[in-house]
């Protein structure tokens, strides 16, 4: 007979992220959407995507809130069919512009900010070459 310390939960379904991207905080919201619609080789649908989910995260630092987005609203708020999303969301992973968790049951998936390492490193060290030196 099976005991209850004999089973196991069933490992949680690994984070979709390119290698060479970098998770970016939530905050940074706007920063994200600025440099990632920048990204070369996105399509229209990518780019709309973009701002739908840059969209909801600004209502998620507003209000505190947001549900999760959901293929089907996505695809009706863009205007494409739900395929031409999936295959869109895969081509943002792909360029390292997105991240995916992928939801559990009833759950919908996670979508999640991330640049490229190398778009990272450049904006960092902007930042750091546009701050004037401190006086010695």
């Amino acid at each position: 007979m099976l005991d209850a310390t004999m089973i196991s939960p069933k490992p949680p379904k690994p984070l979709r992220l390119n290698q060479k991207a970098v998770l970016i905080p939530a905050a940074q919201f706007a920063k994200w959407h600025e440099l990632a619609s920048a990204t070369p080789g996105l399509t229209e649908i990518d780019r709309e995507i973009l701002d739908v989910i840059a969209e909801r995260y600004r209502q998620i630092h507003a209000q505190g809130f947001a549900g999760r987005l959901r293929i089907k609203w996505i695809a009706a708020h863009v205007g494409a069919e739900p395929m031409s999303i999936r295959l869109s969301l895969a081509h943002l992973v792909e360029l390292a512009v997105l991240g995916i968790k992928p939801g559990s049951g009833r759950r919908p998936h996670e979508y999640l900010l991330a640049l490229p390492k190398r778009t990272v490193a450049a904006t960092e060290a902007a930042t750091v070459e546009s701050e004037p030196a401190p006086p010695f």
